[in-house]
């Protein structure tokens, strides 16, 4: 069987690499020249390592990493340890990554530490996260967690993420972040490039072929490759859209109501460490802020494996229409230095180089009973055609290891797998 796969993210990369042990015929376009997607590297020529354009790590609850990992023999590759996170707040950090850290944290008073750990626990444990779909996240916090958690722990990530949005979250998309969550992290030696080489190196010992390069502008170009039995679409709503014309209108009505908002990364190489308290993860819970988290990769990763530069992640989720998307990465880094030197007041910020990264289809965003009314079928209505998106991982958030559990998604929908 001919199988044509649109796009080489982990999920697509991943549906050819089984579809063709398997021994179909897979053929792989992808519109970049690298493959990844969004979990795709880059690596500067003084580099031992690789380093993601999106930050990525692994938590020890991604069994479909681990699977694969084994399955690929690389899992020696892989390796765990427990980095520092904390959050910025009124100024200051504060490490917020261990029950001691939550109880000394003086910006709340102890009912609320107390209620936010007890729900934190329950939502660890607890399964059943389709009733949770029917309250959105704001108000489930708020009244379990109370008033003062939500307000300064909860709110301004959820409003960085979804901005005037975060009011419809359900509070399903909050229980996948507390519960796959784990304080013990995990990363590839040599980088997550070293997954996508060993599905690429599999995918054409298996006699599959990849295209970079490639893009697909309408599904009927195919015919100009192969006559494919079925083709699998790994892409956003919108893209799938654009390159299938013949879809009935009132699926294409369904899709078009799919919400999606863009992300936005600066990647710091940096002569000194920004985060000197060793804090790898910083969320910023600090009101006006123009981004999200601080990420200082080389405070999780040794700085030996970069030339010894301090490689620091700064960047957030904007509305697709958002001002930053039009900017060049020196403006961006203009207005972001004057609250990066908020953080860190002292930092000289020498700079040796720094990169933007950027996509406007980074995260959905769910609203409530998503399940029932918007989650989309793998199948289409057209005979033979499959779709994946991020908009299928729910209720789970954006990962790597989601990705790969829509690649297996999809190769079911030819074999028992």
């Amino acid at each position: 069987m001919k199988v044509a796969v649109i796009g080489a993210g982990f999920s697509g990369l991943t549906a050819a690499y089984y579809l063709s042990q398997k021994g179909h015929s897979v053929f792989v376009f992808e519109k970049e020249s690298e493959l990844g997607g969004l979990g795709g590297s880059f690596k500067n020529n003084n580099w031992e390592w690789s380093l993601e354009r999106y930050y990525h790590h692994f938590f020890s609850s991604d069994k479909e990493v681990l699977e694969l990992a084994k399955e690929l023999e690389i899992e020696n590759k892989l390796f765990f340890k427990i980095p520092k996170s904390s959050i910025f707040v009124d100024g200051n950090i504060y490490r917020f990554d261990n029950p001691r850290s939550v109880l000394s944290f003086s910006k709340l008073n102890l009912a609320d530490k107390v209620k936010t750990g007890i729900v934190s626990a329950f939502l660890k444990i607890n399964p059943f996260w389709k009733p949770l779909e029917k309250i959105t996240a704001e108000k489930f916090i708020r009244t379990f967690m109370g008033e003062g958690s939500f307000n300064t722990l909860w709110k301004p990530l959820l409003e960085s993420k979804f901005g005037g949005d975060y009011h419809q979250i359900p509070a399903s998309w909050f229980w996948t972040r507390v519960k796959k969550r784990s304080f013990s992290l995990g990363y590839f030696e040599g980088g997550n490039q070293i997954l996508i080489n060993k599905l690429a190196e599999n995918i054409k010992n298996n006699k599959g072929r990849i295209f970079l390069n490639t893009e697909i502008k309408n599904l009927n170009d195919l015919n100009h490759f192969n006559n494919s039995d079925k083709i699998f679409v790994t892409a956003p709503a919108q893209v799938f859209l654009k390159i299938t014309p013949d879809l009935p209108e009132s699926y294409k009505n369904k899709i078009q109501n799919l919400k999606m908002i863009g992300c936005l990364n600066l990647v710091l190489s940096l002569k000194d460490k920004f985060l000197a308290d060793n804090t790898y993860w910083l969320n910023i819970n600090e009101p006006g802020f123009p981004f999200i988290a601080v990420v200082e990769h080389t405070n999780f990763i040794d700085p030996k494996h970069y030339g010894g530069e301090h490689l620091v992640y700064v960047g957030g989720y904007y509305p697709q229409n958002h001002r930053y998307f039009k900017m060049k990465k020196e403006d961006i880094l203009k207005e972001f230095l004057p609250y990066l030197k908020k953080i860190n007041p002292n930092f000289k910020f020498q700079i040796s180089n720094f990169k933007l990264f950027s996509d406007l289809y980074a995260q959905p965003i769910p609203t409530l009973n998503y399940s029932q009314t918007s989650l989309p079928s793998i199948k289409t209505p057209i005979p033979n055609l499959f779709w994946t998106s991020l908009h299928h991982v729910y209720p789970e958030d954006r990962g790597i290891n989601y990705a790969i559990k829509l690649g297996k998604k999809l190769t079911r929908e030819i074999h028992n797998f």
